[in-house]
């Protein structure tokens, strides 16, 4: 029997621990936390020789390493219905800084195709940081509170921030983890400043800080940290040499009886110089030499914007956890966090909303030979990239849409319709991934019943779902009717109905070709003949229209300046040259960042990995679309330039008008042995 996919969750606590000294428009200490189905999509296990090169393989942990695909909210409901305690906690939230975080998005060199270099198409949204004050409030105090249900008695929390909101933060901290709890400010300075950043007429910004509560101050687990001397160091204080050659230095001390006498402290006895909490040592990614160089994979191979250094991480998990305990961080970005974790013998639980940050720290950690499962949370919320640019493009597509900021509405809603009356109808966008079942629509009739309840209601509410609708406008008259709490009409709406042909190349999924055919006995060539993205083919349309009217623009402003001979005699000025568009290939494969396989199912439904068969492009680059399996059972994850992911399965058939498969799985024999499939 399949339960319903949300119920909800109770919380342990009321109130929490400190007293509450920060109020802002809506807060409200909630009861519950909302618990959704969550499936296993897949388990990575390193190649059997559990060795990579260049990676110095970490001790091994007993219990899973997990990689959620998720709200923190939803991911600490998760663990708390299945008894997972987390005895450290590190979380980079949104920092409210005001900025939307994209990367560019780069046709492969693929197919037919030759790019004369790294040709780029246009940004993909990565997350939104923009935000009203009181609702990001709202937001973290929220997940703080179901944070602190998953910890361990032992267990710490680092919270990084800046000097956005940070501020406000440390307020929600004293009040859910105790003021009597806090244990210290931490100064990261993270390089120095940029010709750029230095000509301001500022100060240049060059530091975080990340704020560090235990569950209990006198029971937290907390390990002393050492940083070697410098050089300058010891030659200005270990100056003398002993008959062995070991250099010591001579200290005054006071003995018990109040006589001083002198102590020597030989260097290689010495553990160094104890941390404090300014760090200085450790640098940002793109500012530290050393992650270009390092051993294994670097660092800057996983671009993520904002992502934080690994050096960073370790010296938390170092400082607050032992071997064997567990490590979440539950918006990893690019995976530093879990990295750091598995590579010091920790088990970890990573966790992200954007699909780009699932992705980087999948890949992260495969490469770093790490064992784990990988979980997904169905939440209703249609994970299409990243929640920010679903609904920005949503809502770009949606004629007369206002949002949520522009109509000074409140958190839960998304935004707002010209109604009949001239005056704007409040909406809320629900169920993009998930059908819109009876459960699932509980809960935001719920949610509206108390926003009436508590005077900021009125008029009708429209909830738009994407996917076929489990429910109906009658069921919903009749929950309202049964449940007496509103005279409220709620009308329901079928997204597909609401942008009509707009929403098509939205979410209308990628394609594939692929031929399987017999090479060898035992071995079976994957072929990947065509692929085809209707997103990616119109942002490239609207890539081509616009960079093309620009062209025009200039032709027209160059020949009105330049198309007669000037008054001294000059021949006019070359014309700019033509705009040549972007073009795909019938292949298609310049579509493609990478390629994964699975080549094992096991009986319960689940994948297993094969990461010796990944093919990763970069942009001057193309995958190799031809592969040798052992096996013709498996499935290939493609996966974009714009990060989404498709899965093409070899033991499914096709859906309905999907290009057909092209297989020859016949026995292999000397007489068919390497013909083409059909």
């Amino acid at each position: 029997m399949i339960r319903d996919p949300y119920q909800p969750l109770p919380y342990t606590i009321a109130p929490a621990r400190g007293q509450a000294l920060l109020s802002f428009e809506g807060r409200r200490m909630p009861d519950q936390m909302p618990l959704f189905e969550t499936i296993k999509v897949e388990e990575v296990r390193p190649p059997p020789s559990d060795q990579l090169p260049g990676i110095e393989q970490p001790a091994a942990v007993s219990g899973p390493n997990l990689l959620l695909h998720g709200d923190c909210l939803s991911a600490c409901a998760y663990l708390k219905a299945n008894n997972i305690k987390v005895d450290l906690v590190y979380i980079d939230p949104p920092f409210a800084s005001g900025a939307n975080y994209a990367k560019k998005i780069y046709l492969r060199n693929g197919g037919k195709t030759t790019l004369a270099g790294a040709v780029t198409v246009g940004e993909e949204v990565m997350y939104s940081d923009i935000w009203q004050k009181e609702d990001y409030l709202n937001w973290l105090y929220e997940r703080l509170l179901a944070i602190r249900q998953i910890l361990s008695e032992s267990g710490s929390i680092y919270v990084h921030l800046d000097w956005h909101i940070g501020h406000y933060v440390k307020v929600l901290l004293d009040e859910v983890f105790g003021e009597d709890d806090f244990i210290e400010e931490i100064v990261w300075s993270y390089g120095s400043p940029s010709g750029g950043r230095a000509k301001t007429g500022k100060l240049v910004k060059n530091h975080d800080y990340i704020l560090h509560y235990a569950m209990s101050y006198d029971s937290r687990t907390e390990n002393k940290i050492f940083l070697p001397y410098s050089q300058g160091y010891i030659d200005d204080w270990f100056k003398y040499t002993d008959e062995k050659g070991r250099r010591y230095r001579q200290r005054m001390r006071k003995g018990d009886d109040g006589i001083n006498f002198w102590e020597i402290q030989y260097l290689d006895e010495s553990p160094g110089i104890p941390l404090s909490t300014v760090w200085t040592d450790v640098l940002t990614v793109y500012a530290d030499p050393r992650a270009y160089t390092g051993a294994g994979q670097s660092e800057l191979d996983y671009e993520y914007t904002t992502q934080k250094p690994e050096a960073l991480v370790s010296r938390i998990v170092q400082l607050a956890s032992d071997p064997g305990m567990t490590v979440a961080d539950f918006f990893c970005g690019s995976g530093p966090m879990a990295a750091a974790a598995h590579k010091l013998g920790r088990r970890f639980i990573a966790c992200d909303i954007g699909i780009t940050a699932v992705q980087t720290t999948r890949d992260r950690l495969s490469d770093a030979g790490a064992s784990f499962d990988v979980l997904k949370i169905q939440d209703g919320i249609r994970l299409f990239r990243n929640p920010a640019q679903t609904l920005a493009k949503i809502f770009s597509l949606v004629e007369g849409f206002k949002t949520r900021k522009e109509l000074e509405l409140g958190e839960f809603w998304d935004g707002g319709l010209p109604g009949a009356s001239g005056r704007y109808i409040p909406i809320k966008f629900v169920g993009f991934q998930e059908r819109l079942t009876p459960a699932l629509l509980d809960v935001y009739l719920e949610e509206i019943y108390q926003l009436e309840a508590n005077n900021r209601a009125d008029g009708v509410r429209i909830i738009y779902a994407h996917r076929d609708l489990a429910v109906d406008q009658d069921y919903v008259n009749k929950r309202i009717r049964e449940s007496g709490k509103t005279q409220l009409k709620v009308e329901l709406v079928s997204l597909n109905q609401l942008l009509d042909k707009k929403g098509a190349s939205l979410f209308t999924p990628d394609s594939a070709m692929v031929s399987v055919k017999v090479s060898q006995p035992g071995k079976w060539a994957v072929a990947v003949d065509q692929y085809f993205s209707p997103y990616l083919k119109a942002k490239i349309d609207e890539f081509n229209s616009k960079r093309g009217k620009r062209k025009k623009a200039d032709i027209l402003i160059d020949e009105e300046d330049n198309g007669a001979e000037s008054e001294n005699g000059d021949q006019p000025a070359k014309p700019p040259a033509k705009f040549h568009p972007v073009k795909i290939s019938e292949t298609g494969l310049e579509l493609i960042e990478s390629i994964q396989f699975d080549t094992t199912l096991r009986s319960d439904g689940v994948w297993i990995s094969n990461s010796a068969l990944e093919d990763k492009a970069g942009p001057k680059e193309k995958v190799k679309g031809r592969y040798v399996l052992s096996t013709d059972r498996f499935r290939i994850k493609f996966r974009n330039i714009a990060g989404d992911e498709f899965i093409w399965d070899s033991t499914k058939p096709e859906p309905a008008g999907a290009p057909a498969k092209k297989a020859n799985r016949a026995k292999p024999t000397k007489r068919n042995a390497g013909k083409k499939g059909r």
